[in-house]
């Protein structure tokens, strides 16, 4: 049996946390919510994830310095992150080199469904090593 993968979300919506649980647990996913740049800091210190949505307009501890943190945290920096923004186009899909830490990779809000879960899909494949993992959900 296969485990189910772990994600967690980081966004200082409420709302847009909801609708996404619910997306993600529907396609198979377990879904942690967390609600600042820190509180996703501090869920990582007690739980392991597969992949990290990571909203970058949020108050106090905002994307980016959440993201540089993960990034200089030897058990996280491998985590694939998905950096989500209401700052770039509409459904944007973009892998822009980051630093010395590989890519990080941007989606504009609002975005289709399917494109965030094919993309979540695409990085858990990659980070797997190519082996189509993704959720519990048949295709």
């Amino acid at each position: 049996m296969t485990q189910r993968k772990r994600i967690l979300v980081i966004d200082d919506n409420p709302s847009f946390r909801e609708v996404v649980q619910v997306r993600l647990i529907k396609e198979g996913y377990e879904v942690t919510l967390a609600e600042s740049g820190q509180a996703g800091l501090d869920a990582v210190k007690t739980q392991t994830f597969d992949l990290i949505l990571l909203d970058m307009l949020m108050p106090e501890k905002d994307g980016i310095t959440t993201y540089q943190e993960l990034r200089a945290n030897a058990s996280t920096m491998h985590i694939p992150i998905i950096l989500l923004t209401a700052a770039a186009v509409e459904g944007h899909w973009e892998a822009m080199p980051y630093e010395t830490e590989g890519k990080i990779f941007i989606l504009g809000k609002p975005y289709d469904n399917q494109v965030l879960v094919a993309r979540i899909r695409q990085l858990l494949t990659e980070a797997s090593g190519g082996i189509e993992e993704g959720s519990t959900k048949s295709a």
